[in-house]
């Protein structure tokens, strides 16, 4: 699988970032019995603790060694901004001084969380402003969980989160070694016990990853943000693209033959850049006799990224008609929390400037 790009301070170790047997091997350095390590595990995860202190059935003198050698989050909310639509956008002080963004939004019922998996992003799309200064490091599988332990904490009385997108800052499949295993505890139903059928995973276009992911239990569902068919163009759009759109979509049919999941090609539209008829043309042929969605994402204007433009509404139903007309099965995400920084990592870009300025 190769190395993913890292760089910066890696974290600090958490509770969080602990597989079930380190925690066992943590509560028996610390004095306590190999039982003991699953009271833990479930007062973390089940109980979503903070705290040691809290864990009512855990011995005092072992819960104060324990405190002494680990903490269990190395993470916290630096701010919230709450749209006037529900959607809730929290920026995550990590342990280095470093943050990430999470996306809460709230649609009915369904309750969907967008966490980040790196610090910055390296594929640099020319619309986003979560890539404008790079990449940093790499989130330890800890900070990715935290994400979702933090964003339950501001929910709602009588909500809950019911679906999980990662789709934040950064490109997941570039950080598997943290991804996978954070994954793991957030399915696990020991864990955060949230459905694998529930959970997506987004990528801008890796094969050889996508396969990687592809041999993974359980069978997660998986995007792939592929923003043009033609290779010309997805090269203008996706300046880090190497691989070619066939490679990528074959990919992709391997992981709906292999997992039985459907999969969702995410293209977001830019006005006369990949919103024209003969957009809509490739995007069929590159997809035919394939069972997946294709879903629009009409622009988020970044202040910082000059020159693109988000197309009108009737432009993004007319393209959606264009590619219903040829075969395809399409959806249209409307635009949330567009009164706060609504494309993700503007919050974050917005605050670094201001502690710099």
């Amino acid at each position: 699988m190769g190395r993913s790009p890292l760089v910066g301070r890696p974290p600090e170790r958490a509770l969080t970032d602990l597989t079930d047997a380190q925690i066992e091997a943590e509560v028996v350095a610390a004095g306590g019995m190999p039982f003991q390590a699953r009271q833990v595990s479930h007062w973390v995860f089940r109980h979503r603790v903070r705290e040691w202190d809290q864990m009512h059935n855990v011995p005092r003198a072992l819960r104060e060694s324990l405190a002494a050698r680990l903490p269990i989050r190395s993470s916290t909310i630096a701010k919230r901004e709450l749209s006037q639509d529900g959607t809730e956008k929290l920026l995550v002080q990590l342990h280095d001084g470093e943050a990430v963004e999470c996306v809460v939004i709230p649609e009915g019922e369904r309750t969907t969380l967008c966490v980040s998996t790196q610090v910055g992003c390296p594929v640099g799309c020319v619309f986003c402003a979560s890539g404008l200064n790079g990449v940093k490091r790499n989130l330890s599988a800890g900070e990715i969980v935290e994400q979702v332990l933090l964003a339950e904490e501001i929910l709602p009385q009588g909500r809950q989160l019911t679906n999980l997108v990662v789709m934040g800052m950064g490109e997941p499949l570039l950080n598997l070694p943290a991804l996978l295993p954070a994954l793991e505890r957030i399915h696990d139903p020991a864990g955060l016990n949230l459905g694998a059928r529930r959970i997506t995973v987004s990528t801008s276009g890796y094969p050889e990853r996508m396969r990687e992911l592809a041999k993974a239990e359980p069978a997660y569902n998986l995007a792939v943000s592929l923003h043009a068919a033609d290779d010309t163009k997805r090269k203008q759009l996706v300046p880090t693209a190497r691989s070619p759109v066939a490679e990528i979509v074959a990919a992709a049919r391997d992981y709906f033959v292999q997992k039985g999941r459907e999969v969702t090609f995410e293209v977001v539209l830019l006005a006369g850049e990949n919103d024209r008829p003969s957009d809509a043309d490739a995007l069929a042929r590159a997809l035919s006799g394939f069972p997946c969605t294709v879903n629009l994402i009409p622009w988020n204007p970044v202040p910082d990224i000059t020159g693109l433009a988000r197309p009108k509404d009737r432009a993004v139903d007319d393209f959606a008609e264009s590619l219903r007309e040829l075969g395809l099965k399409v959806t249209v995400r409307r635009q949330r929390g567009a009164d706060r920084s609504a494309a993700c990592g503007q919050l974050r870009l917005r605050e670094s400037k201001a502690a710099s300025g």
